[in-house]
């Protein structure tokens, strides 16, 4: 009710495309912080990285030094000069920077994909915890968190999703610290449980945990690197901030108090559900509710997965926001419009990209259907397909003159061809791809085939290229 609320009182203020996509460009250093910490923060990191530390244990689920890595990426390199080019979206940057309606249509898509794929775990992730909190069928929770999520951001734009996002982060972390006292009275504190975990799962506190082996351990860090240098929700609002400075800094303080969070609400709380509830379960992603219903009281338990079904929203509506964006602003307006000289009104870009949140919230609810994979897994997959089409085109971008639009947009659809060919190998059981996740791949594919073309290709046209790397004194 909070959440549709915000989204019908944000939607007065929704007269442009500037004001939908980048909320007018006015959010100060908290509100950023907590939009941020909120976006990150999504059902999947919550409900299945419970599920998915009790699962695989391992310290390898920290990926803290990948976490730094790729916040100090976002900091240094991107936020600034994102700023500067006065664009909406990563699709902008891409055709903008590259100078081609070829690459911005491609990235267009791939967003919208990728944000499909995403929106599969959180939809479930969504429908699990209402499927507990509310004694509904699953497919009935299923059609509910989908119209929820859909219903508030086609009305209220990005400011709607900023400020809903900061209901959220408070209702989120609610849920979270009500638990504490009593899994620390069932399981103990940090020593016991983990003595626990690995009497039951032997193996459970190594670094590799109970499956992995050290090659996908170290490609499970490298994925998680490339995804939070790139990941749309951080980057996107990079966009929506009041300044360079605001932008700028609300990464740093967010990715810290995520690594505080990882602590307690993966692996202390997957390690609590492997020794409490995982001989009742049928899945890895019914832990979390399971140990929510088993510990606290109906009503306690109905505000714990109040909090974890705003966490699945709050990511939810982002990547709604940035496909609805990317379609409307970057294929309609920029890759068709323009180039026929066609002038719509501003509020038909906003219809066109609040009916494309719908088709997309459509298609993901259909596909959220059959269980393929656990919600973080499905995650990953997602992450693998941004970092493989946008990652080198980002780094190489904006830190050269000299890359040409052929050898970004060679690597870009080459990469993201080969994580989806590694995808389908994973999701399939081919032995072949055990070792190596599906972003590794996608990365090194798009590495050879950007350093390969950039040899035999000019460099862009200084002029597209000037307001990434003006001197400023």
């Amino acid at each position: 009710m909070v959440v549709i609320i915000i989204g019908l009182v944000a939607s007065r203020y929704q007269e442009s495309g500037a004001d939908f996509w980048v909320a007018g460009r006015r959010f100060g250093l908290p509100i950023m912080i907590m939009a941020n910490m909120a976006a990150i923060m999504h059902g999947g990191a919550i409900l299945s990285g419970v599920a998915f530390a009790g699962k695989f244990g391992g310290v390898a689920i920290l990926p803290y030094i990948s976490f730094v890595g790729g916040a100090a990426i976002i900091f240094y390199v991107f936020a600034k000069k994102l700023r500067r080019s006065g664009g909406f979206t990563i699709p902008d940057y891409m055709g903008d920077r590259f100078d081609s309606r070829s690459l911005r249509a491609w990235s267009a898509l791939v967003v919208a994909v990728s944000s499909i794929v995403y929106l599969i775990a959180q939809l479930r992730g969504m429908a699990f915890i209402l499927e507990q909190l509310l004694g509904l069928d699953f497919m009935v929770c299923l059609v509910l968190g989908t119209l929820i999520f859909v219903g508030y951001v086609a009305l209220g734009g990005l400011l709607a999703v900023v400020w809903t996002n900061v209901a959220q982060f408070l209702f989120m972390w609610v849920g979270l610290l009500i638990l504490v006292p009593f899994v620390f009275k069932a399981a103990g504190g940090w020593t016991s449980v983990l003595t626990q975990v690995e009497a039951v799962a032997p193996g459970w506190t190594s670094p590799t945990g109970v499956d992995w082996s050290i090659s996908y351990m170290i490609s499970w860090y490298l994925i998680w690197f490339v995804a939070y240098a790139t990941r749309i929700e951080l980057v996107t609002k990079m966009f929506a901030a009041r300044d360079d400075r605001v932008a700028r800094l609300s990464i740093p303080i967010t990715i810290g108090l995520v690594m505080i969070f990882l602590l307690y609400g993966n692996f202390y709380l997957g390690a609590a559900a492997r020794v409490l509830v995982w001989d009742q379960i049928a899945s890895p992603d019914q832990a979390f509710p399971t140990l929510v219903s088993q510990l606290l009281t109906p009503a306690l338990a109905a505000v714990a997965l109040t909090g974890i079904a705003s966490a699945a929203m709050s990511t939810t509506d982002s990547l709604l926001l940035m496909s609805g964006s990317a379609i409307a602003h970057d294929l309609v307006r920029r890759c068709w419009d323009e180039p026929r000289g066609v002038q719509r009104d501003e509020r038909q870009y906003l219809m066109i990209s609040r009916l494309a949140i719908v088709v997309v919230g459509a298609t993901a609810f259909v596909l959220a259907i059959p269980d393929i994979a656990l919600i973080l897994r499905i995650v990953s997959f997602a992450i693998a397909l941004v970092g493989s089409a946008f990652f080198l085109p980002l780094l190489v971008g904006l830190t050269s003159r000299k890359l040409s639009r052929q050898a970004a947009l060679a690597s870009s659809i080459g990469g993201t061809l080969a994580c989806v060919v590694w995808i389908v190998g994973t999701l399939t059981g081919a032995s072949w791809t055990s070792g190596l996740h599906p972003g590794v791949a996608g990365l090194a594919v798009g590495g050879v085939l950007m350093a390969v073309v950039a040899m035999f290709t000019p460099p862009v046209d200084d002029k597209a290229v000037s307001k990434y790397f003006e001197v400023t004194t």
